[in-house]
């Protein structure tokens, strides 16, 4: 059997250089593009040891071990040479056992290999505060992914019997576990991308090992099915093949197939519901703008047209611009998650049913045609350090957007929540220079407040012409790329003349002195978190204590991080219910246990501090759900 699988992974020669070369592509990429001696352990594990996973990344691998696998066994019956193969004095199980095991020991070798580059790599930072490597972590992180590559063979030795019927079945599998979860919160044990659900406790890494364990067995009874359909598969005589089409053709068919169908469910999950009908679509130019919109909307989309050229004026003569793009907005977006999005020269907006149409949607296409600026002034710079960048974007885009269309209770009970929030959470501006860090820690919201108040205290210190400076100053051929975080901003911020140290200052001194004059709304504090089960329900009881204002919130919620690893949603939140009022009040949260992955979960608690503003949440908290039932 030693010698059937030598000779399996001769033949699994092109594989290899194909990994190889996507892995050494990867490598130089990061060599060219960050210093080597800045890679950090965490920012390295920020996403393998976090809860859920890196989808794209999952997919590569997946497509990868899914090729290896799929024509491990047509191959040899397509060449005849399986007939050889079964006449050496070595039984059917045998030859069978060899192809899957030389297969899953050669990506095991490959992904072995990387581990070792990646901890060689994080060796030349001799600085980090949170530790070069952590080899036990590494090592686990590479075992979960070796068993995950076990399950993918089986799965591609199984439908490779079905040849491109079995692809195409296997990809609709993926898809429609992505609209399982996007309908259902969880799609449980057969949602494939749950073996990638960890959590990174102290020094320690957990996995959901429920899952893991379903997956193995299901990847066992897809291998007993296999092993039974191939050893019983005999070889049909072949016709001659002629031509490289009829050679070659149905192979191509296949991977092409598969690869695309991988392409489109890729881009369902990134884009998620970001556009609308197409049908009924109005379109209408205006000096600055060319909308697009649903006829039904025109009534709105007429009064918000009205300012749109003029509010596009004066934040171009706010940040002094040096070109004004033509920009396509395309108001026909269907999303429960979100208002808008901006990419370069592009905008995507939903408009609301309000007649006359709110304020708020002008501040709304304001806040995104900033965005559009700062991608074409930057010349797209900040793209690259949009992890120490994040914060700005956000925050510059606010505060633009206020002083465009004013709301001056909105913005203050704003910064109230978000002083509040720096106070309380001892957010600091290194956590806020680190996108990753922040939404991992914190209500990732709170970085449009944050952000507004800094760009505030920016303007403060260096002058509103400071905004434009800066982002044609990352555009600037000598402008490191490097950098990041606070030597980022310390380096850029240099070379307009300001200081990181003084609007720092600033910035601090603002929220010290909101906090310290506040005199309305309802802060209070949570304790006591209590879990129980019942009725097949999670119930969390918190007791929480009012602030000193006396004020009390009504609504009460919470946040349960989305474990989900395929599907592209957001965290679920629930509302709360009083259970008790008294110098202690008692709130009550019941969440589906369909909605929890594993024995832990992720959570934020909140509240709606003013009647008018936005939730308020606290840092992420771990939980356990109980042993016992009640």
């Amino acid at each position: 059997m030693t010698a059937l699988v030598i000779n399996q992974l001769r033949q699994l020669l092109p594989f290899t250089l194909l990994w190889a070369a996507l892995s050494g592509f990867a490598y130089l990429v990061e060599l060219f593009s960050n210093r080597v001696d800045e890679q950090d352990f965490l920012d390295w594990c920020g996403t393998a040891c976090s809860s859920g996973s890196n989808l794209d990344q999952l997919l590569i691998l997946l497509v990868l071990c899914m090729l290896a696998a799929y024509r491990l066994f047509p191959r040899e019956f397509d060449d005849g040479t399986i007939d050889f193969v079964r006449s050496l004095p070595v039984s059917r199980i045998q030859i069978f056992l060899s192809k899957v095991l030389a297969t899953w020991l050669l990506i095991c070798a490959l992904l072995t290999t990387e581990t070792l580059i990646t901890g060689a790599l994080l060796l030349f930072n001799t600085q980090s505060i949170s530790g070069q490597t952590y080899p036990l972590v590494m090592l686990m992180l590479l075992f979960r992914s070796c068993l995950f590559s076990l399950v993918v063979v089986a799965h591609g030795i199984f439908i490779s019997w079905f040849r491109v019927t079995g692809l195409v079945l296997y990809c609709a599998y993926l898809i429609a576990l992505y609209w399982f979860e996007e309908r259902t919160g969880t799609s449980g044990i057969f949602n494939l991308f749950r073996f990638f659900n960890s959590e990174y406790y102290g020094q320690q890494i957990l996995f959901d090992w429920p899952a893991i364990t379903a997956q193995l067995v299901l990847a066992a009874l897809f291998l007993t099915i296999s092993y039974v359909l191939w050893s019983r598969t005999e070889t049909q005589p072949r016709t001659q093949r002629s031509g490289i089409l009829a050679r070659y053709g149905p192979a191509a068919l296949a991977v092409g197939g598969f690869l695309l169908t991988s392409v489109i469910l890729i881009g369902t999950i990134s884009n998620d519901t970001r556009s609308g009908k197409s049908q009924n679509i109005v379109h209408h130019a205006t000096e600055h703008y060319r909308f697009s919109y649903n006829r039904n909307d025109q009534a709105r989309m007429s009064e918000l047209m009205r300012f749109a050229d003029s509010d596009y004026q004066a934040l171009a003569t706010l940040l002094n611009m040096e070109s004004t793009p033509f920009v396509q907005a395309r108001m026909t977006l269907q999303s429960n998650h979100a208002f808008g999005y901006a990419s370069h020269r592009e905008i995507r907006m939903k408009i609301g049913d309000d007649k006359p149409v709110n304020p708020l949607y002008r501040r709304i296409l304001s806040h995104e045609t900033a965005h559009v600026f700062q991608s074409v002034e930057s010349n797209r710079a900040l793209a690259d350090h949009r992890n120490s960048v994040g914060f700005f974007l956000e925050g510059m885009a606010q505060y633009t957007s206020f002083a465009i269309v004013p709301d001056e209770r909105r913005r203050q009970t704003n910064w109230t929540l978000s002083s509040v929030a720096w106070e309380r959470q001892d957010i600091t501006f290194d956590q806020l220079a680190f996108r990753g860090v922040f939404d991992a820690t914190f209500d990732a919201e709170l970085i449009y407040g944050l952000g507004d108040l800094w760009v505030d205290a920016m303007v403060q210190h260096c002058g509103e012409s400071s905004l434009g400076d800066f982002l044609r100053s990352t555009a600037a051929v000598n402008s490191p790329r490097d950098l990041q975080g606070p030597p980022y901003w310390r380096y850029q911020l240099s070379a307009i003349n300001c200081d990181l140290d003084q609007i720092n200052h600033l910035w601090r001194q603002r929220m010290q002195q909101i906090v310290d004059t506040r005199t309305d709304g309802g802060f209070p504090t949570f304790s006591d978190v209590a879990t129980r089960i019942a009725n097949d329900r999670l119930q969390l009881t918190i007791t929480l204590t009012p602030d000193p204002t006396g004020a009390l919130p009504q609504r009460y919620l919470l946040r349960m991080a989305n474990e989900t690893s395929i599907a592209n949603r957001p965290h679920r939140i629930v509302r709360g219910q009083i259970i008790e009022r008294g110098p202690e009040t008692t709130v009550q949260f019941d969440l589906p246990l369909s909605s929890i992955t594993g024995q832990r979960f992720r959570y934020q608690l909140g509240f709606v501090p003013y009647p008018d503003s936005r939730h308020y949440f606290e840092k992420w908290r771990n939980g356990t759900l109980p042993n016992t039932r009640q």
